[in-house]
C-alpha cells in the first residue's frame, strides 16, 4: 500500500533515550555520611550540653556549707558517725545534715541553688532516686530554699516536688509525714503518693497529709515592707532603762496579722530561725520596741491570713542602738554683786513686836531671823514681826543669782 507523503512528513520519530548511571548506596557517598555525622555530632552536643543531666553517684560533690549557726551535725556518704558542721564544708550526694534545737544552715549548690535548713530538721544530700545534681530530700523538719538557673526536686516522705527556675518556698514535714508546700515566688510542680499532680504559684501553698493526699490549693499573704526604723538608723541611748524605737511596716493583701522577728545575730536572722525577740498575732501595722540595749539589731516581718498560714517574710533589715554622751552639768551661774539693803526702821513697837521696815533690790527676797518678809515689786518692805534670838535683829536680802547682803541691828531697850 502506497504511503502518504504528507502524512510521512508529519511523523514524529521519538528520540534515543539517553541511559541513566545507577545511584549510588547511601554508605557508599562519603559526603552524604560525612554530612549526617556532622548533624548528628551537633544533636548530640546540644543534648549534652543543655538538655542532658547527669545522675549524681553516690560521693559526688554537689554543695557546701555556707552558714552555720548554733548545733548543726553532718554524716557523710557510706559512714555511720556525725561530726560537727563546720563553715565551707562541702557536702556529697548521700550526705545527711542535722541540724539541732535553735539551730540552722545554709546549704548551697554547685547549681546555684540555696537550702536553709530549720531547727529540729534532716535533710539528705542528692540520692539515686533523683536526676539532677540539685535535688535533695526533707526527711523532718523545715527548710526554705530558693532557685537559681537549674531547677530542684525536693522530696519528702509524701511528695516530690519540682521547683522551677527563680521560685523560692518552703517545706514544712511534720512528725507523721505530712508535707506543707509553700511557693514564695515563680513556680513549682508537685505531684502526690496518691498520683495527684498540682501546680503552684507565686504566694500559693498546699497541705498533703501523712498519706499522700493534697488538699485545697490556699493563697498566702504576700511579705509586707518595713518602713521604719530606716535600714542602718541609729538610736540613741539616753536613759537606764534603755532605747525605744516603733517599728512599722506596709499593710499587705490577705495578711489579717503579723509576726515581727528581732534577732541580735545577723545569721541567726538570715536563717530565720526562732528570734531573740518576736511578737506574734499583731493586728496593726506598727509595734513598739522599748528596752533596747546598745548593739545592732535585725528585723524582719510576716504576714497571716485567715487561715493562719504565714507568709514569706520581708526583707531583713537593721537598725543600731548607741549610747548618748551624758549631758554637760549645766554651769552654775557666778552671782552677781550683793544687793542694796537700807533699814530705814528696826524698832521694837510692843513687847516682842518689833516693826522692820526698808528697801532691796526689785526681785530679792528678805528674811528677818529667818522669817520670810514680803517684798513689793519696787523692792520696799515694812512689816511687824516677832524675831527670835534675843536683841539682835539679823536681815538678810539674797538675789536670785544668789548674791546676799546682811545687816544686823540691836534693839534699844524700853
Amino acid at each position: 500500500m502506497a504511503t502518504d507523503p504528507i502524512a510521512r512528513e508529519n511523523e514524529v520519530v521519538p528520540e534515543p533515550e539517553t541511559p541513566r548511571r545507577p545511584r549510588r548506596p547511601f554508605h557508599k557517598d562519603p559526603l552524604s555520611v560525612l554530612s549526617w555525622s556532622i548533624a548528628l555530632a551537633a544533636v548530640a552536643a546540644y543534648w549534652w550540653l543543655f538538655v542532658h543531666k547527669p545522675v549524681p553517684q553516690p560521693g559526688q560533690q554537689i554543695a557546701r556549707v555556707t552558714a552555720v549557726a548554733g548545733t548543726v551535725k553532718v554524716k557523710p556518704n557510706a559512714t555511720e558517725g556525725w561530726r560537727d558542721a563546720r563553715l565551707a564544708d562541702r557536702l556529697h550526694v548521700g550526705d545527711v545534715v542535722q541540724t539541732q534545737p535553735r539551730s540552722g544552715a545554709e546549704i548551697s549548690f554547685n547549681t546555684g541553688n540555696v537550702v536553709q535548713v530549720r531547727p529540729d530538721s534532716v535533710v539528705y544530700i542528692g540520692g539515686s532516686a533523683e536526676s539532677s545534681t540539685a535535688a535533695w530530700r526533707v526527711q523532718s523538719g523545715r527548710v526554705n530554699f530558693s532557685v537559681a538557673r537549674e531547677q530542684t526536686e525536693i522530696v519528702t516522705p509524701t511528695v516530690r516536688t519540682t521547683a522551677l527556675q527563680n521560685a523560692a518556698g518552703n517545706i514544712d514535714v511534720g512528725d507523721t509525714g505530712e508535707t506543707g508546700v509553700k511557693i514564695f515566688r515563680g513556680q513549682a510542680e508537685l505531684e502526690t503518693m496518691q498520683g495527684q499532680r498540682i501546680t503552684l504559684g507565686e504566694n500559693q501553698a498546699v497541705q498533703v497529709d501523712a498519706a499522700g493526699m493534697a488538699g485545697a490549693r490556699l493563697e498566702l499573704p504576700p511579705p509586707p515592707s518595713l518602713v521604719s526604723p530606716a535600714a542602718r538608723a541609729q538610736i540613741a541611748r539616753l536613759a537606764s532603762s534603755g532605747a525605744s524605737t516603733e517599728q512599722r511596716w506596709t499593710a499587705v493583701a490577705n495578711g489579717v496579722t503579723y509576726h515581727v522577728a528581732v534577732d541580735y545575730n545577723v545569721t541567726q536572722a538570715h536563717l530565720l530561725l526562732s528570734a531573740a525577740l518576736e511578737q506574734a498575732g499583731i493586728a496593726g501595722t506598727t509595734h513598739v520596741l522599748s528596752g533596747l540595749d546598745v548593739g545592732r539589731y535585725f528585723w524582719r516581718v510576716a504576714a497571716v491570713n485567715r487561715e493562719g498560714l504565714e507568709g514569706a517574710f520581708s526583707r531583713t533589715s537593721f537598725f543600731s542602738v548607741f549610747q548618748a554622751p551624758a549631758p554637760a552639768p549645766s554651769p552654775t551661774p557666778e552671782a552677781g554683786p550683793p544687793p542694796p539693803l537700807v533699814l530705814q526702821t528696826v524698832e521694837e513697837v510692843a513687847p516682842g513686836v518689833v516693826h522692820v521696815g526698808g528697801r532691796t533690790v526689785a526681785g530679792a527676797t528678805v528674811e528677818v531671823g529667818g522669817i520670810a518678809m514680803r517684798v513689793r515689786p519696787d523692792g520696799s518692805f515694812s512689816e511687824h514681826i516677832r524675831p527670835v534670838g534675843g536683841r539682835e535683829v539679823i536681815v538678810r536680802a539674797t538675789t536670785p543669782d544668789g548674791a546676799v547682803t546682811e545687816l544686823t541691828r540691836t534693839l534699844a531697850r524700853r
